[in-house]
């Protein structure tokens, strides 16, 4: 891995002691085959996790593009490939068993990533991720392409690249843009729609990977449906709402509405593209995660708990 091209801190150790949000309850809008990592580490912090999925994934109906595109890459046609979500590593995989091929980029194919989860991810089928921003650049469409210009297009002897896109069909037009101001061919492809939870079982996504969230252990979470979501929220059965995505946030308010914190329940944005859809749809008290990573969120909860209620540090001395 190129370490100029590579701007990420591969990992660290975790901040906050364990057992900081003991008794504490989160909501996580994700489906268990997909909220592993984010229960495990709220346990060890001594919280619970109450999971109710409300978007889900499908390939998209006419695969024609995207299938286009990914034989592209199979066959070795384009100098980069851009991976914007574990799910889109998801989507290539499931497609590309349904070719009959292979999922394997050639060696000639660069890779970069968005966040460290869908690096590593990709890592684990076998992809060497040469570009990734770090969480201080921002792990988002724009920290990657200030990246690239700085890196890869900023480059010595730096010819016009060809750049394999597959995104989901509601990413922002940010990172196509910004590659193309860059002056690289781009070919933008919905590897993916994201939809309301239940995806259709003909079109959802299914296809396993070798690092990804992880399923749910057995009593690792409690699961409940849409349905029961607004109650939950108005008897404050929860303490803290985790915000994954901006069509997560949107979803939710949908449902539910709002949080007006900050001496209520508190949402948590996985980053600021998330965090600025939540403000836009009139949440308040939003805590920001520093990286797209449960460790980041879970810190991102337990600082805002620390501003709502410090320690009484005068009472614990006496």
């Amino acid at each position: 891995m190129t370490g100029t091209m590579n701007d990420a801190s591969p990992g660290g150790e975790r901040a906050g002691a364990a057992g900081a949000l003991d008794g504490l309850t989160a909501l996580l809008m994700r489906s268990p085959d997909r909220a592993g990592r984010t229960v495990a580490e709220l346990a060890r912090r001594g919280a619970a996790t109450v999971l109710c999925p409300l978007i889900d994934f499908e390939l998209p109906a006419d695969t024609t593009a995207l299938d286009d595109g990914l034989i592209g890459l199979l066959d070795g046609r384009y100098d980069w490939m851009v991976l914007t979500s574990i799910t889109t590593v998801r989507a290539l995989k499931q497609r590309s068993r349904a070719l009959g091929r292979e999922f394997r980029v050639p060696a000639g194919t660069r890779i970069g990533a968005v966040g460290d989860a869908t690096a590593r991810a990709a890592r684990a089928e076998g992809m060497d991720i040469e570009l990734l921003p770090s969480p201080e650049r921002g792990q988002s469409a724009e920290g990657l392409v200030s990246l690239w210009e700085e890196t890869v297009a900023g480059s010595s002897g730096h010819a016009p690249a060809r750049v394999f896109l597959p995104q989901a069909d509601l990413a922002t037009e940010a990172l196509a843009a910004g590659l193309q101001r860059a002056g690289e061919t781009t070919d933008v492809v919905v590897a993916y729609r994201t939809v309301d939870a239940p995806a259709r079982p003909e079109l959802r996504l299914t296809e396993p990977l070798a690092v990804a969230d992880g399923s749910v252990p057995e009593r690792g979470a409690v699961q409940l449906s849409a349905d029961g979501l607004a109650h939950l929220v108005r008897t404050r059965g929860v303490d803290a709402v985790l915000f994954t995505s901006p069509s997560i946030a949107r979803r939710f308010t949908d449902l539910v509405g709002p949080l007006d914190g900050p001496d209520g329940i508190v949402p948590v944005a996985i980053g600021q593209p998330t965090a600025a859809e939540l403000h836009g749809l009139g949440h308040r008290g939003i805590a920001v995660a520093a990286a797209p990573t449960p460790e980041a969120m879970a810190e991102a909860w337990t600082a805002a708990l620390a501003a709502i209620r410090p320690t009484d540090t005068t009472k614990e001395q006496s």
